[in-house]
């Protein structure tokens, strides 16, 4: 069977010369003069090859690729590229990753043309079908609970265990050091240094060349940013099964989540109008899957809405045209549809129903709960977003025993550590006391309330419970490190016999604190962060029952320059702010959160905190400066596409 060629080029005179070679090979060859013509010709007949210049007009060759590889006839199309223009292997490497394996510069030799074309027609059928593209292997790998390492045509190996990537290979590769440069974390001398060693990530820690939070953080951004962009070109990928020795630190992402995001903040290209033209007419009905991964998502309150209108006896058109804006609706029913968390019917059906007792939604209580809605509410009841994870590089072993001797899972015992730890002293944490104390005693108190966290264990927690982790971890970690040194020891007892003498009752205490409270707010906005963070300690230690004081103390914590390094510092400014909300809803208390969400990269779980803000205060000047970041920060990514791609 002869095989049809296409060739996509504007230049009249190559085009011709082209076309009469391709047909002396005995090719028939249709020719198209545009980017628009080409895509006509490709939706309307049955291509065996494209040969594609990439500057043609109206749509460039580079759209043309992109659209073709998200067409199912287009995944496994061979492709030739011919260009004058994108020169050198970079270019090529991208076309590479959008399954492209001939890249010629113009001008090239007959001999190198045959040769492209004759190898590119010659495929197997084997190697013609479709490639398993990223996106559907994760939902499938997420669902099917798989374990093993996922190799990307762009980037890092990924390890991958029951489903949820959680580690990158950077030992041999300059992919991860390259994004630490470009970042200003490395020197380029440090980058080679790294790449010389041969080592594993820590190595970046253990040389001094990044603290260890730093590089839990950054690694963390690096996994999203890799799989993000393979994601974006709908690169194919394999999947080897089995078991993998992965890196530290361990960065696990919570997939629902960060394609969520990935979909909804538009950085994954998406034909809303081909998309309504083919399920538009069809009836969304939610499954009973929904229920079980719904709150794994920190869903915006226009896509809560969507959902509302979601019955099962409505079409999709129907939904989508009473959205607040058409393509985010369309986009996110894209989403649950990827997900399988709504099936499409030809007809109005019943939905299905949750199997299981249901306390929230969207990880928002249901209607009949309003009244105890958010009785304590902390970061611990945030989900994960791409970038969430728990900290992992603590050896065999982990942070918290549990409470008692009897049978309970894993997950029963993160839970009850995580209770136990609220408002407990240093010395508390381990049972000691202050008279009782002894280096060896914390020691021993120590390792029995850690041995039971291996990191193995750690990776079977829900995503929910992996935040709670995080803060049994940091403060086993921090009381110890306290405890364990003479000098914080000695600053720590005093603290505490400090805020015993300070609550003594004074008459005043009350007039005292306000009079702190508006000081501090006032050295807040003067930019003065040192003496805001003392007149609000001061104000909370006199009136620790207001939840402003704890809010705007843990924000002059956050904001104080000489706190930026210091963890422990910053736990206690998120603690405080937790502290704050259980107490009470105030606009600020969620304006500062969102704002610390920002600073992190988790602009889903932000937007949410700052729409609290606005709804108990739509004139919170901090909250609408944080919303008007985040629509500046989605708007660039958009534009970036087309660079990241091939600048």
């Amino acid at each position: 069977m002869t095989t049809r060629v296409l060739l996509a080029e504007d230049n009249e005179a190559l085009s011709h010369m082209l076309v009469r070679f391709l047909a002396a090979q005995g090719y028939e060859v249709l020719a198209a003069k545009s980017g628009t013509d080409a895509l006509r010709v490709l939706a309307a007949h049955e291509i065996g090859l494209l040969v594609l210049d990439l500057r043609l007009p109206e749509i460039n060759g580079i759209e043309v690729l992109q659209r073709l590889r998200k067409t199912q006839r287009g995944q496994a199309l061979p492709v030739i590229i011919m260009t004058g223009y994108y020169r050198g292997g970079k270019y090529a490497e991208a076309a590479r990753a959008l399954g492209v394996e001939h890249y010629l510069e113009k001008p090239f030799s007959q001999q190198a043309f045959l040769h492209a074309v004759e190898s590119a027609t010659a495929a197997t059928p084997e190697k013609r079908s479709a490639p398993n593209t990223l996106l559907p292997l994760l939902v499938e790998l997420h669902y099917g609970r798989q374990s093993g390492l996922l190799k990307l045509r762009q980037g890092p190996s990924v390890a991958i265990s029951q489903g949820v990537p959680y580690s990158f290979v950077s030992r041999g590769s300059r992919d991860f050091p390259a994004f630490l440069a470009a970042r200003g974390r490395l020197t380029p001398e440090e980058q080679q240094l790294f790449v010389n060693s041969g080592e594993e990530r820590l190595f970046l820690t253990q040389s001094g060349l990044l603290p260890y939070e730093d590089l839990l953080a950054e690694s963390r951004q690096f996994l999203a940013k890799t799989l993000l962009d393979s994601l974006r070109v709908n690169a194919a990928a394999e999947f080897v099964p089995g078991s993998v020795e992965p890196e530290l630190p361990l960065v696990p992402l919570l997939l629902p989540e960060f394609v969520y995001e990935a979909v909804t903040s538009h950085s994954l290209s998406f034909n809303a109008d081909a998309f309504l033209s083919r399920y538009g007419h069809l009836y969304p009905g939610r499954t009973a899957r929904f229920f079980r991964q719904s709150n794994f998502v920190a869903m915006r309150q226009e896509d809560i809405a969507t959902l509302g209108l979601i019955n099962g006896r409505r079409t999709l058109h129907e939904i989508v045209e009473q959205g607040a804006v058409r393509n985010d609706a369309t986009g996110f029913c894209h989403f649950l549809r990827l997900f399988r968390l709504i099936e499409l019917h030809p007809a109005p059906a019943e939905e299905e129903r949750a199997d299981f007792p249901l306390k929230t939604l969207y990880n928002r209580p249901l209607e009949e709960e309003q009244a105890a809605e958010e009785k304590s509410e902390g970061f611990e009841d945030l989900v994960q977003e791409v970038s969430g994870s728990v900290e992992l590089a603590v050896g065999s072993h982990g942070m918290a025993a549990p409470l008692s001797s009897a049978e309970i899972s894993f997950e029963q015992q993160v839970q009850r550590d995580a209770a136990y730890i609220k408002d407990k002293n240093y010395y508390e944490l381990f049972g000691l006391t202050p008279g009782s104390f002894s280096f060896n005693a914390l020691k021993e108190s120590y390792s029995a309330r850690t041995r039971t966290y291996a990191p193995e264990r750690l990776m079977e927690l829900s995503s929910a419970t992996l935040e709670s982790a995080q803060e049994v971890l940091s403060s086993f970690s921090t009381a110890y490190n306290t405890l364990s040194s003479v000098v914080s020891k000695e600053r720590y007892d005093e603290l505490l016999n400090a805020e015993k003498v300070g609550i003594d009752g004074k008459q005043d205490d009350k007039l005292q604190a306000q009079v702190q409270f508006q000081s501090g707010k006032v050295f807040l906005e003067m930019g003065e962060f040192a003496n805001a963070e003392k007149a609000l300690a001061d104000a909370y230690r006199l009136e620790q029952e207001n939840p402003l004081h704890a809010a705007y103390l843990a924000w002059a914590i956050y904001r104080n320059p000489a706190n930026q390094g210091a963890r422990s510092a910053q736990e206690k400014a998120r603690s405080l702010l937790s502290r704050s909300l259980q107490s009470g809803k105030h606009a600020e208390a969620y304006s500062f959160r969102g704002w610390m969400l920002l600073d992190e990269g988790r602009d889903g779980l932000a937007e949410g905190e700052l729409q609290k803000a606005l709804r108990l205060n739509p004139r919170d000047s901090l909250a609408q400066k944080g919303m008007q970041l985040i629509a500046e920060r989605r708007q660039a990514e958009k534009k970036g596409l087309f660079r990241k791609i091939f600048g």
